[in-house]
């Protein structure tokens, strides 16, 4: 009896084990310039810019710093943002790597609790193009499980302001 328990075991264990290495998930890796607290936005089937590239199974978001006139003079006028022709926006479980990466392209990984997801979006702009996007809040000094869960409520105001910038700018 306890042989038969075993080899049930082993062959529940195998497929579970099967069944996550083929799950698809978000897998993507965010390339964030060192030190940056705030949004991230990635937007997505953008006309001439540059696919995503992989490593791996994993899609690399080289995020660049930007500031956004409608906030200057405020602590989150700094915002990432990237730009991609890709149009397929990952989806499933999130297996996102955050990494902040220094002027010599040396990565340092971040903590997923200095990370708070607020998921994904799309909008049709002018042209009736349907543009997608991905947000993410970051932080390195207000890390934690409250963080991680609810984010930081500047950087939803921020994400907003973004948005409403980029809606019309990016058709």
């Amino acid at each position: 009896m306890k042989r038969v328990f075993m080899i049930i075991l082993t062959a529940v264990s195998l497929t579970a084990c099967s069944f996550l290495d083929t799950e698809e998930g978000t897998n993507n890796i965010f390339l964030i310039p060192e030190g940056y607290e705030g949004t991230l936005m990635v937007y997505y089937g953008i006309p001439n810019a540059p696919p995503l590239r992989k490593e791996e199974k994993y899609s690399v978001i080289p995020i660049k710093l930007e500031v956004l006139e409608e906030l200057k003079g405020t602590d989150i006028s700094q915002y990432g943002v990237y730009f991609t022709s890709t149009i397929e926006i990952e989806t499933g479980i999130v297996n996102n790597k955050y990494y902040y990466v220094d002027s010599k392209g040396k990565r340092t990984p971040i903590e997923e609790y200095c990370t708070h997801g607020l998921g994904l979006g799309s909008f049709t702009g002018e042209s009736e193009k349907e543009i997608g996007y991905q947000s993410v809040q970051i932080t390195a000094t207000d890390c934690g499980e409250s963080f991680y869960r609810n984010g930081k409520k500047d950087y939803y105001i921020q994400k907003g302001e973004i948005q409403n910038h980029w809606m019309n700018e990016v058709d």
